[in-house]
């Protein structure tokens, strides 16, 4: 992706987010998701993960980050995301089991994690891994932490 598309997320991050209309409108409930953690398969995922030197090495390199629950403000991370990708030339990618992960908004890359047991949502990852050519998945509370 070009440094413009870049400079456009980071121009559409900001601490407010759209209103749930059928929450305020309806007080219908928010929907909740799926709190399983596809690292849970009891599979080691160091075995899957190429060297930390592929990610500056190639031409283009994506780097995975995974979110399983939803940060109360992920404006911060956002933020560090975009910058990585203007800095480093790297495409993040959201893998998430949520409906709504709240980066949708700022027009990053969002792959939903399917599956019905925590073992077929890992397998789904890995195919996403290999799909995308992605050098390494983090978690996007390690990204938030760096605050």
């Amino acid at each position: 992706m070009t440094q413009e598309h870049w400079h456009s997320v980071i121009s559409r991050i900001i601490r407010s987010g759209p209103v749930d209309l059928d929450t305020e409108v309806f007080k219908a409930p928010t929907p909740q998701a799926d709190p399983s953690n596809p690292r849970t398969d009891g599979g080691d995922h160091a075995q899957i993960l190429p060297p930390s030197g592929r990610l500056w090495n190639n031409e283009h390199s994506c780097i995975g980050v995974r979110v399983n629950e939803r940060l109360p403000y992920c404006t911060l991370a956002a933020t560090r995301m975009a910058a990585a990708a203007l800095e480093r030339g790297v495409t993040p990618i959201v893998l998430t089991t949520l409906p709504d992960s709240g980066f949708e908004r700022f027009g990053f890359r969002v792959e939903r994690l399917v599956g019905d047991t925590d073992k077929d949502r890992a397998i789904y990852e890995r195919e996403l891994m290999q799909f995308w050519n992605m050098a390494i998945i983090i978690d996007v509370a390690d990204i938030a932490q760096f605050g």
